[in-house]
């Protein structure tokens, strides 16, 4: 049971952190010698107990440079009007802390995230409430929950066709936490003997109403959804649904599977209602195709080797993504509104305060996409060390990025990595218009 896992590995990792794994082996060693030499042993069970109060963290530092590329449009948009830049250097730090409260029935929980950048323009800092979240559970098999919620729907690593009420991803850095939306929801959950395991249901309401949900598409709604899930033998399946509201209606299901202990396929579908899919016209301004219903789906696969080595391979087909010639098109625009210093130009096509939101600027804005990701776990026995590498590929336009990286966890609650970023492509590509010719980053994390 692909989720299984990873719940089971969330689970001791977080033990682990208590020393608890530790404790044990050294009870299961010792616990006979002193039954053999008729000693009293006693535990203290209090010790270990679940706290009423839980509070974790991280804070960081992620100091990173980039070597400019003067002729990729994402950097003509941010430099229009401002004094070009050879090299951009940045320094992102963010704090995420992560608390929970229990008394009986009742949980509460919240999860923040506070950052601050200092760049070659000024200082930014941003303070938001990714979660705050009431749940009562009267029962093991059921479970409700009011407040602000990140839900994880999907089962594909780096993008998720059928993440119907999430906030988007980034494909390179998918363990990230994501701001959740306002919702009301319940859990009900039954286990049976049989082929079919297990079977849970979770509705929930999303109000979309002034300031609240804003983002979740048109305002003056209430969104309803719904998820349902399955373990049939050792298969996940979900199927979940959207209503029509502040965004059109969609439907999708998912599925993971463990065909051995060491190979796992995933894979989604989403049917998307009402899409209008955005041109770009030779004029530099845009234009709004008829509504179409259209299909997106992710298939991939996880193998990991006996030496702890991990591949990833994942293809991902957005069907309201851009067509090839739309997004070359705009790319098109940017440069002659350089090369004319016209901003006139740039008037008609969809441009936003941030640049990663737009419609054509947004990370992997296309439709056919590969994500391949490999990494090794301590190789030759260097204890900690973890070397990786992932590639992103535009099937579309033929550009991609490489990503290679090292992380290191010898140090107690101390994380490093140090990773480049190289996208490679032509002109009119989406790699090939990155803002960069390379990225360098260092990440210091410390967890408490």
């Amino acid at each position: 049971m692909a989720d299984a896992g990873r719940v089971s590995s969330t689970m001791l990792a977080w033990v682990g952190d208590n020393g608890l794994p530790r404790f044990l082996a050294a009870a299961c060693l010792v616990t006979p010698l002193l039954v053999a030499a008729d000693e009293t042993y006693t535990f203290d069970s209090g010790k270990y107990e679940t706290k009423a109060f839980e509070l974790r963290g991280y804070a960081e530092m992620e100091p990173a440079y980039s070597k400019s590329n003067e002729q990729g449009a994402l950097y003509q948009l941010e430099f229009f009007d401002a004094d070009p830049r050879a090299d951009i250097f940045r320094v992102p730090a963010a704090l995420e802390l992560e608390g929970r409260y229990r008394r009986g029935e009742t949980t509460l929980s919240f999860r923040t995230h506070s950052g601050k950048v200092w760049d070659y323009t000024h200082e930014s800092a941003e303070h938001v409430l990714y979660e705050a979240l009431f749940t009562q559970q009267p029962d093991p098999s059921f479970t409700f929950d009011l407040g602000k919620k990140a839900y994880r729907w999907g089962t594909g690593y780096a993008w998720n066709p059928v993440a119907f009420v999430e906030q988007a991803k980034d494909a390179g850095n998918a363990d990230l936490a994501r701001e959740g939306f306002w919702t009301v929801s319940f859990d009900w959950i039954r286990s049976f003997d049989g082929p079919l395991k297990t079977v849970a249901f979770t509705p929930l309401m999303l109000p979309n109403y002034n300031d609240v949900n804003s983002e979740f598409g048109r305002e003056g709604h209430i969104n309803v959804a719904a998820r349902l899930y399955l373990l049939y033998g050792n298969t996940d399946i979900h199927f979940m649904a959207l209503g029509d509201a502040s965004k059109s209606a969609r439907y999708g299901m998912d599925f993971a599977s463990n065909l051995s202990p060491n190979f796992e396929i995933h894979g989604e579908v989403a049917y998307i209602t009402d899409v209008s899919l955005l041109d770009v016209t030779p004029e530099c301004t845009t234009r709004q195709e008829a509504p179409q219903d259209i299909f997106s789906y992710l298939a991939g696969l996880r193998y990991r080797t006996e030496g702890d080595f991990n591949v990833i391979a994942e293809y991902y087909y957005n069907g309201s993504g851009n067509r090839t010639a739309s997004q070359q098109q705009f790319y098109e625009c940017v440069h002659r509104a350089w090369e004319t210093d016209d901003p006139d130009l740039l008037d008609g096509l969809p441009l936003k305060g941030d640049l990663d939101r737009g419609p054509f600027t947004k990370p992997n804005p296309m439709r056919r996409y590969l994500n391949l990701r490999a990494w090794w776990d301590e190789p030759y026995n260097l204890l900690y060390w973890v070397p990786a590498i992932q590639m992103l590929y535009n099937l579309d336009d033929d550009s991609y990025s490489i990503s290679p990286e090292l992380n290191y966890d010898g140090f107690d609650d101390l994380s490093l990595r140090l990773r480049m970023t190289v996208p490679i492509g032509d002109s009119l590509t989406e790699w090939g218009e990155k803002p960069n010719d390379y990225k360098l980053e260092f990440r210091l994390r410390y967890y408490f």
